[in-house]
């Protein structure tokens, strides 16, 4: 059995200028009215990973109604000659070992680097179980923590949601590589905002798309629109229990009313409400309503037209109950194929295959919605949450559901 090796660096608070940040004199990035003021590029002058004994991490959501919360992560240091206590003046990264520090996670395989997780960290708890032992177990956010409490204000024009995304990094001076941002197929109406958390108006935005916000692996502000590009080559991205493909330890599958709904209420702000119906779907299942016991108002969309285009397509996507493969867990330990599960990300298209004993075979093109990692001595396991991927589903020809003019079909890119 062979493992990745694991690589936990920290950041000495010394920044480089690759990240585009306000630097005195350098020609590039010391132009006023051009430069950002924000934070440059991490250091990563500290390798640590001698001392880590075990470490996890968890990215993203469950499923695609939710929207992604602040990846998270934990990593146990042993400190037993006193690096990581934050006054000893002995140590070796002293001063450094402050709140907020930067954490960058690495898996290396066959000499290739994939990250895993970019972090700051919350607090360093020194902890001596047993009365012998002496531990600092921290707890790691991603960058969603810090975009929760950067507030913004100013005015912004009518734009797509891509440009309003763009906008208000902008505002917050959010270095330029930590950005990986979508165009967007959707417009946000013009907005005047006063000290309002840069993370609370770029979720209404993301709502708005219907696409995603998340913080990649390797650390970049990632907004995703609605209509991802359409994967044809599974053959690298595919888990199955027939020997042929990667495999998994677990695969979790629901079959229910959950994810079923039938009547859609939204309503952008200073317009009419706009709804989406389907009769075939109420008699056979009776009143549906998303969301629950309301519509969503307030949606950030700058025509009505838009807004009822999303409610459209939610109804295309949900007023039919469907076998919904929602995770499963990777064993890679056993086919070793790290290659290809190490690098995948949020929002990436696979395929997900179960032979169930006596029936038909189970197969579902899927994006992944979250990622989680856990490790120590002699383990690594990964775990993927999925959804059903709307990349399938948006032009089926002759399909009474997703071939219906003006109701169901949706052109991707």
């Amino acid at each position: 059995m062979s493992l990745p090796t694991l690589k936990v660096e920290m950041d000495s608070g010394s920044l480089t200028s690759a990240a585009g940040g306000f630097i005195l004199d350098d020609t590039t990035f010391g132009k006023l009215d051009t430069a950002f003021l924000g934070a440059g590029e991490p250091s990563w002058d500290f390798d640590i990973s001698s001392y880590v004994r075990s470490g996890s991490t968890e990215r993203g959501t469950s499923n695609e109604l939710q929207r992604v919360e602040a990846g998270t992560g934990s990593i146990l240091l042993d400190t037993r000659d006193g690096a990581f206590i934050p006054t000893n003046t002995l140590s070796p990264f002293y001063p450094n070992i402050v709140p907020m520090r930067r954490i960058r996670i690495t898996a290396t395989w066959n000499g290739v680097s994939y990250p895993i997780m970019v972090g700051h960290v919350e607090e360093w708890p020194v902890s001596f179980p047993g009365g012998v032992d002496q531990v600092v177990e921290i707890q790691l956010t991603d960058a969603f923590a810090v975009l929760a409490i950067s507030a913004v204000s100013g005015s912004f024009p009518a734009q797509t949601t891509g440009e309003r995304v763009t906008a208000i990094l902008d505002a917050i001076e959010w270095p330029l590589p930590q950005r990986d941002i979508d165009t967007g197929a959707s417009s946000v109406p013009a907005s005047t905002l006063a000290n309002v958390p840069a993370l609370a108006h770029l979720q209404d935005v993301e709502k708005a798309e219907g696409g995603r916000l998340f913080i990649s692996s390797d650390g970049k502000v990632t907004f995703r629109d609605r209509y991802p590009t359409l994967v044809t080559d599974f053959s690298t991205r595919t888990w199955s229990d027939t020997g042929s493909d990667m495999t998994y330890r677990d695969i979790a599958i629901r079959y229910g009313a959950a994810f079923l709904f039938n009547d859609i209420h939204m309503t952008r702000a200073g317009g009419a409400e706009q709804t989406a119906f389907s009769d075939s779907s109420f008699q056979r299942f009776m009143l549906r309503s998303f969301p629950p016991g309301g519509g969503i108002d307030e949606v950030l969309l700058a025509s009505d037209l838009e807004v009822d285009g999303l409610a459209d397509e939610y109804l295309a996507r949900y007023s039919e109950p469907r076998l919904r493969i929602e995770g499963l867990l990777d064993n890679a330990m056993r086919h070793s194929l790290w290659d290809r599960v190490l690098p995948r990300e949020i929002q990436d298209q696979i395929r997900v295959v179960k032979t169930p004993t006596g029936s038909d075979t189970i197969s579902q093109d899927s994006q992944i919605e979250g990622i989680g990692h856990s490790w120590g001595e002699g383990m690594h396991s990964v775990s993927f949450r999925v959804s059903p991927s709307n990349a399938t589903e948006q032009w089926i020809l002759d399909d009474t559901t997703f071939s219906v003019l003006d109701s169901t079909t949706i052109l991707v890119r």
